[in-house]
């Protein structure tokens, strides 16, 4: 009986060994995309309200991830982030590559409201994690 316990505790702690999924507010963008983003806004706090990869003229924020220069040697990756809030918009970055399972924080600044922030990351990202998103007063 103590190792059928033992068994059935080491598997519901399992998953949370292997890794935790995405949080809610978190959205993956991948080279080549743009990602439009609604959000719901509390005061200072916005919580994630849609996230969709077509269109949409109602979207506070977008997120587009392409390649720099083609004409350059090394191509590295551009995230452009354009704010259309009231507010400088703050958030965070993680850069995965996928193939090695490597993540590490990236450096990313605020942006100004009603501007459009540009971030250049090397080549080899294949997915970018954004979240922690915060409106500055």
């Amino acid at each position: 009986m103590k190792k059928l316990l033992c068994l059935l505790a080491g598997l519901l702690c399992w998953p949370l060994a292997y890794g935790a999924p995405e949080k809610a507010n978190t959205v993956l963008i991948h080279p080549g995309e743009t990602i439009y983003v609604r959000f719901t806004q509390l005061g200072k706090k916005i919580k994630l309200a849609q996230v969709s990869q077509t269109l949409d003229p109602e979207a506070q924020v977008i997120l587009t991830l392409d390649p720099t220069d083609p004409t350059k040697k090394k191509l590295f990756l551009n995230l452009k982030v354009e704010n259309k809030f009231s507010q400088d918009l703050i958030y965070k970055a993680q850069l995965r590559l996928l193939t090695e399972n490597r993540k590490i924080m990236a450096p990313v600044y605020p942006v100004v409201a009603g501007k459009i922030s540009l971030v250049t990351f090397p080549p080899r990202v294949e997915e970018i994690a954004i979240f922690g998103y915060e409106l500055e007063r």
